[in-house]
Protein backbone atom coordinates (compact mmCIF):
# COMPACT_ATOMS: atom_id res chain seq x y z
CA UNK A 1 0.00 0.00 0.00
CA UNK A 2 0.97 3.20 -1.18
CA UNK A 3 1.34 6.69 1.30
CA UNK A 4 -1.00 8.52 -0.95
CA UNK A 5 -3.40 5.04 -0.24
CA UNK A 6 -2.60 5.34 3.68
CA UNK A 7 -3.22 9.11 3.68
CA UNK A 8 -6.24 9.39 1.44
CA UNK A 9 -9.78 9.61 2.62
CA UNK A 10 -12.05 6.98 2.06
CA UNK A 11 -15.79 7.12 0.86
CA UNK A 12 -16.97 6.04 4.62
CA UNK A 13 -15.75 9.50 6.77
CA UNK A 14 -16.32 11.41 3.35
CA UNK A 15 -20.06 10.22 3.49
CA UNK A 16 -20.32 10.57 7.71
CA UNK A 17 -18.71 13.67 7.62
CA UNK A 18 -21.28 15.16 5.05
CA UNK A 19 -24.01 13.51 6.30
CA UNK A 20 -23.47 15.13 10.01
CA UNK A 21 -22.89 18.49 8.33
CA UNK A 22 -26.39 18.17 6.37
CA UNK A 23 -28.13 17.12 9.70
CA UNK A 24 -26.07 19.73 11.91
CA UNK A 25 -25.89 23.13 9.74
CA UNK A 26 -29.73 24.17 10.14
CA UNK A 27 -29.71 23.00 13.46
CA UNK A 28 -26.98 25.63 14.11
CA UNK A 29 -28.58 28.40 12.06
CA UNK A 30 -32.16 28.18 13.55
CA UNK A 31 -30.21 27.83 16.81
CA UNK A 32 -28.28 31.24 16.05
CA UNK A 33 -31.57 32.96 14.60
CA UNK A 34 -33.15 32.18 17.67
CA UNK A 35 -30.56 33.25 19.96
CA UNK A 36 -30.30 36.70 18.40
CA UNK A 37 -33.91 36.84 18.75
CA UNK A 38 -33.92 36.36 22.32
CA UNK A 39 -31.20 38.40 23.31
CA UNK A 40 -33.18 40.86 21.72
CA UNK A 41 -36.39 40.38 23.40
CA UNK A 42 -34.86 39.57 26.53
CA UNK A 43 -32.88 43.40 25.93
CA UNK A 44 -36.04 44.57 25.24
CA UNK A 45 -37.32 43.16 28.62
CA UNK A 46 -34.51 44.84 31.06
CA UNK A 47 -34.79 48.46 29.18
CA UNK A 48 -38.20 48.17 29.89
CA UNK A 49 -38.47 46.69 33.26
CA UNK A 50 -35.63 49.93 34.15
CA UNK A 51 -37.34 52.50 32.33
CA UNK A 52 -40.54 51.60 33.84
CA UNK A 53 -39.03 51.43 37.26
CA UNK A 54 -37.61 55.29 36.62
CA UNK A 55 -40.97 56.31 34.80
CA UNK A 56 -42.98 55.51 37.64
CA UNK A 57 -41.05 56.77 40.71
CA UNK A 58 -40.63 59.67 38.42
CA UNK A 59 -44.29 60.09 38.29
CA UNK A 60 -44.59 59.95 42.22
CA UNK A 61 -41.55 62.43 42.75
CA UNK A 62 -42.94 65.14 40.27
CA UNK A 63 -46.64 64.69 41.60
CA UNK A 64 -44.95 64.61 45.30
CA UNK A 65 -43.52 68.27 44.43
CA UNK A 66 -45.80 70.02 42.08
CA UNK A 67 -47.95 68.87 45.38
CA UNK A 68 -45.86 71.39 47.46
CA UNK A 69 -45.22 73.82 45.29
CA UNK A 70 -48.99 74.57 44.30
CA UNK A 71 -49.92 74.66 48.21
CA UNK A 72 -46.75 76.84 49.00
CA UNK A 73 -47.93 79.35 45.98
CA UNK A 74 -51.27 79.25 46.86
CA UNK A 75 -50.43 80.50 50.41
CA UNK A 76 -47.95 82.92 49.44
CA UNK A 77 -50.73 85.11 47.74
CA UNK A 78 -53.62 84.86 51.21
CA UNK A 79 -53.50 88.53 52.46
CA UNK A 80 -52.59 87.51 55.90
CA UNK A 81 -49.22 86.16 54.45
CA UNK A 82 -48.78 89.52 51.53
CA UNK A 83 -49.30 91.42 54.85
CA UNK A 84 -45.40 90.84 55.60
CA UNK A 85 -46.73 91.29 59.87
CA UNK A 86 -45.34 88.51 62.23
CA UNK A 87 -48.88 88.63 64.38
CA UNK A 88 -50.80 88.06 60.74
CA UNK A 89 -48.68 85.45 59.59
CA UNK A 90 -47.92 83.00 62.24
CA UNK A 91 -51.13 81.04 62.93
CA UNK A 92 -51.05 80.54 58.93
CA UNK A 93 -48.03 78.91 59.04
CA UNK A 94 -48.48 77.31 61.81
CA UNK A 95 -51.49 75.77 60.28
CA UNK A 96 -49.18 75.09 57.32
CA UNK A 97 -46.90 72.85 59.72
CA UNK A 98 -49.67 71.09 61.31
CA UNK A 99 -51.39 70.31 58.22
CA UNK A 100 -48.66 68.78 56.68
CA UNK A 101 -46.66 66.20 58.46
CA UNK A 102 -43.58 66.36 56.40
CA UNK A 103 -43.27 69.53 57.09
CA UNK A 104 -41.38 70.57 60.66
CA UNK A 105 -41.05 74.81 59.62
CA UNK A 106 -43.00 77.23 57.83
CA UNK A 107 -41.27 80.59 57.63
CA UNK A 108 -41.50 83.93 55.88
CA UNK A 109 -38.39 86.05 54.95
CA UNK A 110 -37.88 90.09 53.87
CA UNK A 111 -36.15 90.81 50.78
CA UNK A 112 -33.18 91.88 52.99
CA UNK A 113 -33.11 88.40 53.95
CA UNK A 114 -34.13 88.50 58.25
CA UNK A 115 -36.91 86.19 59.19
CA UNK A 116 -40.34 87.97 59.54
CA UNK A 117 -42.31 85.04 61.03
CA UNK A 118 -41.73 80.95 61.29
CA UNK A 119 -43.90 78.33 62.84
CA UNK A 120 -41.59 76.68 65.59
CA UNK A 121 -41.93 80.04 67.83
CA UNK A 122 -37.96 79.80 67.83
CA UNK A 123 -36.07 83.12 67.66
CA UNK A 124 -35.92 84.91 64.46
CA UNK A 125 -33.00 84.66 62.58
CA UNK A 126 -31.00 86.04 59.05
CA UNK A 127 -31.82 83.55 56.22
CA UNK A 128 -30.11 86.12 53.52
CA UNK A 129 -26.86 83.90 52.54
CA UNK A 130 -29.38 80.76 52.07
CA UNK A 131 -28.98 79.67 48.81
CA UNK A 132 -33.31 79.57 48.06
CA UNK A 133 -33.45 82.67 49.21
CA UNK A 134 -30.97 83.83 46.81
CA UNK A 135 -32.62 82.21 44.52
CA UNK A 136 -36.24 83.98 44.18
CA UNK A 137 -34.04 87.23 45.01
CA UNK A 138 -32.42 86.63 41.62
CA UNK A 139 -36.00 86.24 39.97
CA UNK A 140 -36.44 82.75 40.01
CA UNK A 141 -40.36 81.69 40.69
CA UNK A 142 -39.29 78.54 42.71
CA UNK A 143 -36.26 78.23 45.09
CA UNK A 144 -35.08 74.61 46.15
CA UNK A 145 -32.03 73.37 48.50
CA UNK A 146 -31.26 70.17 49.57
CA UNK A 147 -29.73 69.98 53.36
CA UNK A 148 -29.25 68.09 56.16
CA UNK A 149 -31.74 68.57 58.72
CA UNK A 150 -30.17 69.13 62.12
CA UNK A 151 -32.95 67.65 63.85
CA UNK A 152 -33.03 64.41 61.75
CA UNK A 153 -29.19 64.39 60.74
CA UNK A 154 -31.36 62.54 57.32
CA UNK A 155 -31.57 65.16 54.04
CA UNK A 156 -34.50 67.80 54.00
CA UNK A 157 -35.54 69.52 51.23
CA UNK A 158 -36.06 73.80 51.74
CA UNK A 159 -39.04 74.96 49.18
CA UNK A 160 -38.89 78.60 48.94
CA UNK A 161 -41.59 80.89 46.76
CA UNK A 162 -41.85 85.09 45.78
CA UNK A 163 -44.99 87.06 48.07
CA UNK A 164 -45.57 89.77 46.07
CA UNK A 165 -47.40 93.23 46.09
CA UNK A 166 -50.39 94.14 44.05
CA UNK A 167 -47.50 95.32 41.68
CA UNK A 168 -46.16 91.87 41.30
CA UNK A 169 -43.11 93.04 42.81
CA UNK A 170 -41.53 90.70 45.56
CA UNK A 171 -42.05 91.80 48.99
CA UNK A 172 -41.07 88.86 50.64
CA UNK A 173 -40.36 84.60 50.34
CA UNK A 174 -42.58 81.95 51.76
CA UNK A 175 -40.76 78.85 52.83
CA UNK A 176 -40.89 75.88 53.87
CA UNK A 177 -38.40 73.14 55.08
CA UNK A 178 -39.92 69.25 55.15
CA UNK A 179 -38.22 66.15 55.75
CA UNK A 180 -37.79 63.31 52.68
CA UNK A 181 -39.02 60.39 54.76
CA UNK A 182 -41.69 59.23 52.82
CA UNK A 183 -39.96 60.35 49.68
CA UNK A 184 -36.79 58.75 50.67
CA UNK A 185 -38.68 55.42 51.31
CA UNK A 186 -40.74 55.57 47.91
CA UNK A 187 -37.23 55.37 45.88
CA UNK A 188 -35.16 53.18 48.60
CA UNK A 189 -38.07 50.30 48.21
CA UNK A 190 -38.12 49.96 44.87
CA UNK A 191 -35.96 46.50 44.25
CA UNK A 192 -35.48 45.18 40.59
CA UNK A 193 -34.27 41.37 41.70
CA UNK A 194 -32.10 40.92 44.60
CA UNK A 195 -29.42 43.37 43.30
CA UNK A 196 -31.43 46.04 41.41
CA UNK A 197 -32.74 49.69 43.20
CA UNK A 198 -32.85 53.12 42.80
CA UNK A 199 -31.31 56.30 44.13
CA UNK A 200 -32.37 60.01 44.09
CA UNK A 201 -29.02 62.33 43.42
CA UNK A 202 -29.62 66.76 43.04
CA UNK A 203 -28.65 68.50 40.68
CA UNK A 204 -25.15 68.46 41.36
CA UNK A 205 -24.49 64.90 42.16
CA UNK A 206 -25.52 64.73 45.81
CA UNK A 207 -27.53 62.11 47.26
CA UNK A 208 -31.34 63.08 47.97
CA UNK A 209 -32.42 59.22 48.74
CA UNK A 210 -29.63 56.16 48.65
CA UNK A 211 -30.50 52.64 49.64
CA UNK A 212 -27.08 53.28 51.80
CA UNK A 213 -27.96 55.08 55.18
CA UNK A 214 -24.38 56.25 55.25
CA UNK A 215 -24.87 57.55 51.40
CA UNK A 216 -27.76 59.28 52.75
CA UNK A 217 -26.81 60.79 55.96
CA UNK A 218 -23.76 62.33 54.54
CA UNK A 219 -25.36 63.02 51.26
CA UNK A 220 -22.44 61.14 49.50
CA UNK A 221 -21.21 62.91 46.44
CA UNK A 222 -22.05 61.06 43.13
CA UNK A 223 -21.23 63.69 40.60
CA UNK A 224 -18.69 60.94 38.86
CA UNK A 225 -21.30 58.07 39.19
CA UNK A 226 -21.22 57.20 35.08
CA UNK A 227 -24.81 57.18 34.60
CA UNK A 228 -24.70 61.11 36.18
CA UNK A 229 -22.13 61.93 34.11
CA UNK A 230 -24.04 59.99 30.88
CA UNK A 231 -26.78 61.93 31.49
CA UNK A 232 -25.53 64.78 32.27
CA UNK A 233 -22.82 65.40 30.02
CA UNK A 234 -24.14 62.95 27.22
CA UNK A 235 -27.50 62.51 27.50
CA UNK A 236 -27.57 59.00 27.52
CA UNK A 237 -30.04 57.70 29.56
CA UNK A 238 -29.64 54.01 29.59
CA UNK A 239 -25.70 52.73 30.33
CA UNK A 240 -23.71 49.57 30.55
CA UNK A 241 -20.71 49.81 33.18
CA UNK A 242 -18.55 48.20 35.63
CA UNK A 243 -18.69 49.57 38.98
CA UNK A 244 -15.94 49.96 41.89
CA UNK A 245 -16.65 46.17 42.95
CA UNK A 246 -15.98 45.39 39.91
CA UNK A 247 -19.29 44.24 39.16
CA UNK A 248 -20.95 44.56 35.28
CA UNK A 249 -23.75 47.12 35.53
CA UNK A 250 -26.45 48.49 33.44
CA UNK A 251 -28.62 51.62 34.07
CA UNK A 252 -31.27 53.58 33.66
CA UNK A 253 -31.68 57.67 34.27
CA UNK A 254 -34.03 60.33 34.05
CA UNK A 255 -33.86 64.42 35.35
CA UNK A 256 -37.31 65.37 37.03
CA UNK A 257 -38.45 68.74 35.53
CA UNK A 258 -37.18 70.55 39.01
CA UNK A 259 -33.60 69.01 38.06
CA UNK A 260 -33.51 65.88 40.39
CA UNK A 261 -31.34 63.27 38.82
CA UNK A 262 -33.05 59.34 39.59
CA UNK A 263 -31.36 56.11 38.40
CA UNK A 264 -32.50 52.90 38.51
CA UNK A 265 -29.87 50.33 38.24
CA UNK A 266 -29.20 46.37 38.51
CA UNK A 267 -26.22 43.92 37.91
CA UNK A 268 -25.59 42.79 34.04
CA UNK A 269 -25.69 39.08 35.67
CA UNK A 270 -28.98 39.17 37.07
CA UNK A 271 -31.33 40.99 34.87
CA UNK A 272 -29.73 38.90 32.22
CA UNK A 273 -30.08 35.48 33.90
CA UNK A 274 -32.87 34.51 31.63
CA UNK A 275 -30.69 34.87 28.65
CA UNK A 276 -27.60 33.26 29.89
CA UNK A 277 -30.11 29.82 30.85
CA UNK A 278 -31.90 29.95 27.56
CA UNK A 279 -28.54 30.25 26.13
CA UNK A 280 -27.33 27.08 27.85
CA UNK A 281 -30.36 24.84 27.24
CA UNK A 282 -29.78 26.36 23.78
CA UNK A 283 -26.21 24.63 23.67
CA UNK A 284 -27.14 21.44 25.23
CA UNK A 285 -30.08 20.89 22.89
CA UNK A 286 -27.25 21.49 20.06
CA UNK A 287 -24.83 19.18 20.92
CA UNK A 288 -27.71 16.45 22.00
CA UNK A 289 -28.76 17.07 18.23
CA UNK A 290 -25.10 16.76 16.64
CA UNK A 291 -24.49 13.40 18.94
CA UNK A 292 -27.94 12.05 17.68
CA UNK A 293 -26.90 13.33 14.01
CA UNK A 294 -23.67 11.48 14.18
CA UNK A 295 -25.16 8.34 15.58
CA UNK A 296 -27.66 8.33 12.61
CA UNK A 297 -25.17 9.36 9.57
CA UNK A 298 -22.63 6.58 11.41
CA UNK A 299 -25.53 3.85 10.97
CA UNK A 300 -26.72 5.23 7.37
CA UNK A 301 -23.11 5.67 6.30
CA UNK A 302 -22.43 2.00 7.42
CA UNK A 303 -25.79 0.71 5.98
CA UNK A 304 -24.58 1.80 2.40
CA UNK A 305 -21.08 1.35 3.12
CA UNK A 306 -20.75 -2.82 4.19
CA UNK A 307 -22.56 -3.98 0.61
CA UNK A 308 -19.76 -1.55 -1.30
CA UNK A 309 -17.16 -3.28 0.59
CA UNK A 310 -18.48 -6.61 -0.52
CA UNK A 311 -18.73 -5.98 -3.68
CA UNK A 312 -15.12 -4.18 -4.15
CA UNK A 313 -14.22 -8.12 -2.26
CA UNK A 314 -16.41 -9.52 -5.29
CA UNK A 315 -14.58 -7.67 -8.47
CA UNK A 316 -11.17 -8.15 -6.93
CA UNK A 317 -11.69 -12.01 -6.70
CA UNK A 318 -13.37 -12.08 -10.34
CA UNK A 319 -10.20 -10.05 -11.25
CA UNK A 320 -8.05 -13.47 -9.63
CA UNK A 321 -10.05 -15.78 -11.91
CA UNK A 322 -12.46 -16.74 -9.26
CA UNK A 323 -15.18 -16.57 -11.74
CA UNK A 324 -17.85 -17.93 -10.03
CA UNK A 325 -17.43 -15.98 -6.84
CA UNK A 326 -21.18 -14.87 -6.21
CA UNK A 327 -22.27 -11.58 -4.14
CA UNK A 328 -25.59 -11.16 -1.57
CA UNK A 329 -26.45 -8.52 -2.61
CA UNK A 330 -27.27 -9.41 -6.05
CA UNK A 331 -30.63 -10.06 -5.35
CA UNK A 332 -30.93 -6.14 -3.98
CA UNK A 333 -33.51 -4.38 -5.92
CA UNK A 334 -31.27 -0.87 -6.00
CA UNK A 335 -27.97 0.49 -7.39
CA UNK A 336 -26.11 -2.11 -5.71
CA UNK A 337 -28.24 -4.57 -6.72
CA UNK A 338 -27.27 -3.58 -10.36
CA UNK A 339 -23.91 -2.93 -9.93
CA UNK A 340 -23.60 -6.71 -8.08
CA UNK A 341 -25.33 -8.40 -11.00
CA UNK A 342 -23.16 -6.01 -13.54
CA UNK A 343 -19.99 -7.82 -11.71
CA UNK A 344 -21.60 -11.29 -11.67
CA UNK A 345 -22.32 -10.74 -15.72
CA UNK A 346 -18.67 -9.95 -16.14
CA UNK A 347 -17.28 -12.61 -14.50
CA UNK A 348 -19.70 -15.08 -16.22
CA UNK A 349 -18.12 -13.68 -19.88
CA UNK A 350 -14.72 -13.34 -18.61
CA UNK A 351 -14.89 -17.05 -17.85
CA UNK A 352 -16.82 -17.86 -21.16
CA UNK A 353 -14.05 -15.80 -22.66
CA UNK A 354 -11.46 -18.32 -21.41
CA UNK A 355 -13.23 -21.11 -21.80
CA UNK A 356 -13.33 -20.94 -25.78
CA UNK A 357 -9.80 -19.06 -25.76
CA UNK A 358 -8.21 -22.47 -24.07
CA UNK A 359 -10.06 -24.66 -26.61
CA UNK A 360 -9.06 -22.65 -29.75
Amino acid sequence: MTATEKNKLGIFPKLLIIMVLVATLPLAMIWYATSQSTETLVNDQVSQRLSQTSSTLSSYIDGWFEMNVRMLNQNAETPNLTSMQLEQQTPILKIIKDKYEWIYLAFTVAINGDNISRSDDKPLTQYGDRSYVRQVLGGKPLGQQVLIGKTSGKPALVLATPIKDSDQKTKGILAIAMTLKELSSKVVDSKIGSTGYAFLLDQDGRVIAHPSAEFTSERRDMSNHPAYRGLMFDNQKGLEFVDEQNNRVISYSSKTPHGWILVVQQNHAEAYASLKTNDQKAQILLVASLLLAFIFALFISGRLIKPIKRLTTVADKVSRGEFDTASEDIDRKDELGDLARAISRLGQSVRLSMEHFQRS
